[in-house]
């Protein structure tokens, strides 16, 4: 499902995009599983992460549509989420993950009530998910951070730049 980088002069392929936010580093290494993960943890934790939800926000919002046709079955939604918690435990909130992705497919669907850890969580899930039917694809996974690192700052915020 992930798309091929695009090719340069004489045929030559372009590298993918890096994430450039220490958010965008961050989400990446939890994305595709790297041990480099906890040392930007820290480092986020350190530096700050000013605008990070919505950048965690706008990288889902990205990857779901990116994955999903706009016209999807629920039960195609459902059935992720299903995996999701035979993969990741009881620690994926079910019916928040099912109504964000509903959300961000373009759905009017109730999110309002939904506080920030359940949120979080189920977004964070949600790309890692993601990122194993993308078979941790890091070109893919480099292309979702760099369209929602422009979307996050098109609405306006400016997450932290990466060290």
């Amino acid at each position: 499902m992930g798309k091929k980088p695009k090719r340069g002069l004489f045929g030559a392929r372009r590298p993918s995009p890096q994430p450039q936010t220490l958010m965008g580093q961050f989400l990446r290494a939890v994305m595709l599983r790297w041990d480099e993960q906890t040392q930007l943890h820290v480092e986020v934790k350190k530096y700050g992460s000013k605008d990070g939800n919505e950048l965690t926000r706008a990288t889902f919002e990205v990857a779901v549509r990116r994955y999903f046709p706009p016209d999807v079955d629920l039960r195609v939604i459902s059935g992720l989420v299903y995996e999701m918690r035979q993969v990741f435990g009881e620690h994926v909130p079910v019916l928040e993950t099912e109504m964000l992705i509903r959300s961000a497919l373009g759905e009017d669907v109730p999110t309002d009530d939904i506080t920030l850890k359940p949120e979080m969580m189920a977004r964070t899930f949600t790309l890692m998910g993601l990122t194993d039917k993308w078979s941790r694809d890091v070109s893919t996974v480099n292309s979702v951070l760099a369209e929602a690192e422009e979307l996050v700052r098109q609405r306006g915020f400016d997450p932290t730049p990466a060290p």
